[in-house]
């Protein structure tokens, strides 16, 4: 099956690209360049090479922005303390 996003208007990818560049979050900014890519022709497989996602999850972006839209794309709230992020320092 070819999954792809239905073709975006001109305010979705205004919105996409502005999301792409400044959400303050890495996940939805990653969603928000796959739909973009995905309009102009990349295919799932190879959306899921360049974002290091699986196949599976990189095709769940596309089918929930199909269904929900920009709110799709974005983190649920979760219980619990945020992620922290690790830094790997070699010296």
């Amino acid at each position: 099956m070819l999954l792809r996003v239905k073709k975006l208007t001109e305010e979705e990818r205004l919105t996409l690209e502005n999301m792409k560049k400044n959400h303050p979050s890495n996940l939805p900014r990653m969603r928000a360049h796959a739909i973009l890519l995905s309009d102009i022709g990349f295919r799932v497989q190879e959306l899921a090479e360049i974002f290091g996602a699986c196949r599976q999850t990189t095709a769940t972006w596309l089918r929930v922005w199909d269904k929900k839209g920009i709110c799709g794309l974005l983190d649920k709230p979760r219980s619990g303390r945020p992620r922290k992020m690790l830094l790997e320092i070699n010296i």
